[in-house]
């Protein structure tokens, strides 16, 4: 039959069967194994993620338990253990003064609230946790709460439940608390009363913002019996429990659900003995790969139907060159180079051709390079923001702990400047993120101006003037404490109390605009500053430099920052930017 067919259909039939099925195989055992070892690199980096942010969870667990720990030792809860005696006049007092002090801990979120055994009934005019959200409370029977004997049990030692939400709850919702047995300090068999701490899964969820990347992602922390502590998804509700693996403590696996194939990465904590797992489906994983081998599956199946049609065409031309183009195609690997070199350039449509396949492979080469790049520089940054999720929690905290010991010295003004760096730092660092509300740079900014008005002696005045609407846009952080400093140093600091700066924020067509605006007495080179901006003047101006270019990296080349003179006095600076409630309306 083969010495009997034409040579057109015996090239066509060769060219299959030697070239384009091979080939094909080739490039589906190759898929296979991409697949495998991106999932599997995959996994390795998401155990990492896991870990780190476990590690920054266990530090949530540990201020609470530094918390309670200075509550417990308190003189307040302490001088409880010898009060005598008393009218209820006395104990009334008592009890205010023990629900003032614990209102300086609770927040909206996460609340502290006391519990004290009152068999006498001598607090029977105290509401009880059915009726308020937190506060101070007392029980005829301890017995009756559902946690009393798994706090109970833990002598002293703060644990994690899963607890009804106190107050007004008709609904049976839930929350994370955490609890812990009050002792005497001074006799540790000696139990003063029950702190409980509930609402802590609003700080531990907002742990979470590093898996944001991750489409589909489900991400849960869980105690030692497989119940959900907190998640990011309402397909598991607070209490719920879910299905681990017998003697999965740590690693990555897969399972099967609804015919979807999910991996699983889960850490333990040594130190609290709680799980965190993510879940995230394999497809949304190799998403990118797919779309990858999709496209060089369409490049070979066009490649091989032009090159079946140029032989129907020019058999006799193309027989010889046709065979070495096909060796080469068949020892091509992605990723490896050709070792060839592209021919002259010719109207010859096989040398056309052969210089075409070079010059694909060599891009197939480039893009498997960068993208290999392209993962090295996403692995560093994971790392960078794991370190920055670190280091802020320490300085917080210590800032945190600075801010009430001077405050409790009595140095009020002291105490106020170190919480205004605080927040000027917190929403500086914004756990990574770009773009902030437009209320949170305000925030910022308040900041910083009560610093600089303490640094100065109050020499000036500042005025705020922000539209309500405005607030909840987003915008670049750290854009105004630039050009607010730039209008005192450069404009009313020397002023002697007759210095003023306004800044106002408005939304008008779409747009905000955000102005700084000083009565300066010295005269300013308007025309330098917009040239500095402009990119003509690169010898000066670098705060505002990186204010324009932050803008018109994020917005465009459209937006940015101006300077004018007031029509009184001074400067006026103004910032135009799109008015955006959310980072994917810029896409």
């Amino acid at each position: 039959m083969l010495q009997n067919m034409k040579l057109m259909k015996k090239l066509i039939l060769l060219l299959i069967v030697f070239v384009v099925i091979p080939t094909l195989m080739l490039d589906l055992v190759v898929a296979k194994k991409l697949e495998s070892i991106t999932e599997e690199q995959v996994g390795t980096a998401l155990l990492q993620l896991v870990r780190g942010s476990h590690l920054t969870l266990d530090r949530e667990s540990s201020d609470f338990e530094e918390k309670t720990e200075k509550i417990m030792i308190s003189q307040e809860i302490q001088q409880l253990v010898s009060v005598p005696s008393s009218s209820e006049y006395e104990r009334f007092e008592i009890f205010k003064a023990l629900d003032k002090y614990l209102n300086n801990y609770s927040t909206n979120a996460v609340r502290y609230s006391l519990f004290f055994s009152d068999k006498d009934k001598l607090y029977s005019f105290v509401p009880n946790s059915d009726l308020l959200n937190n506060g101070v409370f007392y029980s005829t029977d301890m017995t009756d709460l559902s946690w009393y004997k798994a706090v109970s049990n833990a002598k002293g030692k703060g644990i994690i439940r899963v607890i009804d939400k106190f107050g007004y709850n008709p609904n049976n919702t839930q929350t994370v608390a955490y609890l812990r047995q009050l002792n005497s300090i001074y006799n540790g068999e000696t139990v003063i009363g029950y702190l409980v701490v509930s609402g802590i899964e609003t700080p531990l969820q907002l742990d979470f913002v590093p898996f944001d990347k991750y489409k589909d992602a489900q991400i849960l922390l869980l105690d030692s019996d497989n119940t959900v502590l907190a998640t990011n998804t309402e397909a598991f509700g607070i209490g719920s429990k879910i299905g681990v693996p017998e003697g999965k403590e740590e690693g990555v696996y897969k399972q099967i659900e609804n015919g979807n194939e999910i991996m699983s990465v889960i850490h333990t904590s040594e130190f609290t003995g709680t799980k965190l797992l993510m879940r995230v489906p394999v497809q949304s994983i190799i998403i990118d790969h797919i779309s990858v081998q999709r496209l060089v599956d369409w490049i070979m199946l066009i490649y091989f139907f032009i090159l079946i049609l140029a032989s129907m065409y020019f058999i006799q031309s193309i027989l010889k060159p046709i065979s070495r183009l096909a060796r080469i195609t068949n020892s091509y690997h992605p990723g490896k180079a050709l070792g060839i070199t592209m021919h002259a350039e010719s109207k010859n449509e096989i040398v056309l051709l052969s210089n075409h396949f070079i010059r694909m492979t060599n891009r197939l080469n480039q893009t498997i390079y960068d993208q290999y790049e392209l993962e090295l520089k996403h692995k560093e940054v994971e790392l960078s923001i794991l370190h920055t999720q670190i280091n802020p929690h320490l300085l917080y905290n210590t800032l945190e702990s600075v801010y009430w010991h001077t405050l409790m010295e009595g140095a009020a003004e002291s105490a106020e400047m170190i919480k205004d760096l605080s927040l000027i730092m917190r929403i500086g660092l914004s756990k990574g993120k770009l773009l902030i509300p437009v209320m949170e740079e305000i925030n910022h900014a308040e900041a910083y101006v009560r610093l600089q008005l303490f640094r100065y002696e109050y020499a000036f005045k500042a005025y705020w003037e922000i539209e309500e609407e405005a607030k909840r846009f987003l915008m670049p952080k750290v854009l105004l404490q630039p050009i607010i400093e730039n209008a005192i140093l450069h404009g009313i600091k020397n002023m002697s109390h007759d210095g003023e700066l306004w800044i106002k924020v408005k939304h008008t067509e779409g747009k905000l605009i955000i102005s700084v605006e000083d009565n300066g007495y010295r005269p300013a080179d308007i025309g330098m500053l917009n040239a500095i901006l402009q990119g003509k003047e690169s010898s000066k101006g670098f705060g505002i430099i990186n204010v324009q270019k932050r803008i018109q990296l994020h917005f465009g080349e459209g937006y940015g920052l101006q300077y004018a003179l007031r029509e009184d006095q001074g400067v006026r600076a103004w910032i135009e930017i799109p008015a955006v409630l959310d980072e994917t309306d810029l896409k």
